[in-house]
């Protein structure tokens, strides 16, 4: 055989060849092609289904969780099946027989080329029923926060707790999507769907609310009250402090108002029951009246919360809203009026001794009158006033009553000059008694009118 025809039959075998590799190729994927990551090169479209649907019924997909907890959902729990809408036969159709050659040389891998379907309602089921949604093995997140330690009279910081909380409605779409992509694991931390803490050991409004509660817990508030003293401490401190959300520190007003509470129910004087002694030696009880020590504590509330805040250490009073002689047994002091209405007979007391004594006249029991008995304090005194009864419909007065010295302790009640009384003493009150107020001989009323000052406590019993 000659050289010529070699040749010529060497072409027509290549011919041929091509050709029936081309008729193969007709009905077989090319060399090289992937769908959706399968291989399907030298696999028919029936195979491939084949390859597919067998791939499906092994296919599970792990789900990666925190702790190093892993749990997986299979095909069959979510009914993942394989939907045989056209796609691989489109493919084949593109891949023409006679163009074969060319993957040698060209990328065959197709993306969303097949279709999966899952039951929608056994996915949710499945899904609601992972370990990682089951309420005993959760843990939520927990930010960080200060915590007192008396032991060394400080805060420290108590780190975040990350939990394992997964943002279910977040997660639950990309699920489903990664299984219809049939992926083969998840990680949730990587898929960011965790509830993370917002607040963390080393975040700025922590460290803030840390450094000022130590600050706040370093001061001690110490209230004088003479005899006696009274200390916010940080012990005391630590109770009331806590932080917002936000960590902003804030003080418990409730806690710090029933403080302020029980101080004043603790050293308040105003109205309680005094054992007095007389002038005369006598022991005797009295109760209400308006003089004494009393806290106001609206003031004090106020104070008090602004040197927590400016963490101060300080010695001081409280506010009050009345003020006593002392804060010993017996805060009437050595200098007051004293009105003995069983013996009706008044003495003003001067440093101890007796500066100046007399007969009254009190209210008129009788009459519905009597002077109130208790301890108040001088409000002022005036001279030339005209004391006035209650007003009448006609715009009189009941009674219009002229006196020279002018002395109330108990509204409009007081001391007063009585020249219309002919007598003092005795037993004259129940029946000439006054309206309430103290009757006393004009010399004996302008003598104290220059000894009393305003604030006197005047003791008045029985």
């Amino acid at each position: 055989m000659n050289k010529q025809k070699k040749i010529g039959l060497a072409v027509l075998v290549v011919i041929l060849l091509y050709a029936a590799i081309s008729v193969f190729f007709q009905y077989h994927y090319f060399i090289g092609t992937k769908v959706n990551g399968y291989s399907c090169g030298f696999r028919s479209v029936s195979k491939t289904k084949e390859l597919i649907k067998e791939d499906i019924k092994a296919y599970k997909i792990t789900i990666k969780e925190r702790n190093k907890k892993k749990e997986s959902i299979s095909f069959s729990q979510v009914n993942l099946a394989f939907k045989d809408d056209g796609k691989l036969e489109g493919i084949k159709a593109q891949q023409k027989g006679y163009a074969w050659i060319t993957a040698l040389f060209q990328s065959q891998d197709y993306r969303d080329a097949i279709t999966l379907t899952m039951d929608d309602t056994a996915f949710n089921d499945t899904y609601n029923n992972l370990n990682a949604f089951n309420k005993d093995m959760v843990i939520a997140p927990v930010d960080a926060y200060s915590t007192y330690d008396a032991a060394s009279n400080s805060y420290s910081i108590v780190p975040e707790v990350y939990g394992n909380t997964v943002k279910r409605k977040q997660f639950k779409p990309i699920l489903k999507e990664a299984i219809l992509n049939m992926e083969r694991s998840i990680d949730i931390e990587k898929k960011d769907c965790y509830k993370n803490p917002v607040y963390k050991k080393d975040t700025a409004e922590v460290v803030a609310a840390n450094k000022t509660m130590n600050q706040y817990v370093r001061e001690t508030i110490t209230y004088d009250f003479d005899d006696r003293t009274e200390e916010v401490n940080a012990k005391k401190l630590s109770k009331w402090l806590y932080e917002t959300d936000k960590h902003e520190v804030k003080v418990h007003s409730e806690m710090v108002a029933k403080y302020i509470k029980n101080l004043a129910k603790k050293y308040d004087t105003v109205g309680v029951k005094r054992h007095f002694k007389s002038i005369c030696g006598n022991d005797v009880e009295v109760s209400g009246g308006t003089y004494g020590w009393k806290i106001d504590q609206e003031a004090e509330y106020n104070a008090l919360i602004a040197n927590i805040q400016k963490a101060e250490t300080v010695t001081r009073e409280p506010n009050y809203s009345s003020r006593a002689a002392s804060h010993d047994g017996n805060d009437v002091g050595n200098t007051y009026a004293e009105v003995n209405l069983t013996t009706q007979h008044m003495y003003y007391v001067k440093d101890g001794h007796i500066a100046l004594e007399t007969d009254v006249v009190t209210g008129n029991p009788n009459k519905g009158n009597a002077t109130p008995t208790g301890v108040y304090s001088l409000a002022y005194k005036a001279k030339d006033q005209t004391l006035k009864g209650t007003k009448k419909a006609d715009g009189t007065y009941e009674y219009e009553t002229p006196v020279k010295y002018w002395m109330p302790f108990n509204g409009g009640v007081g001391f007063h000059d009585a020249s219309w009384q002919p007598t003092f003493g005795g037993s004259r009150y129940q029946t000439n008694g006054s309206h309430g107020c103290v009757n006393m001989p004009p010399e004996m009323a302008g003598k104290l009118f220059e000894l009393i000052s305003a604030g006197t406590p005047v003791v008045v019993h029985n």
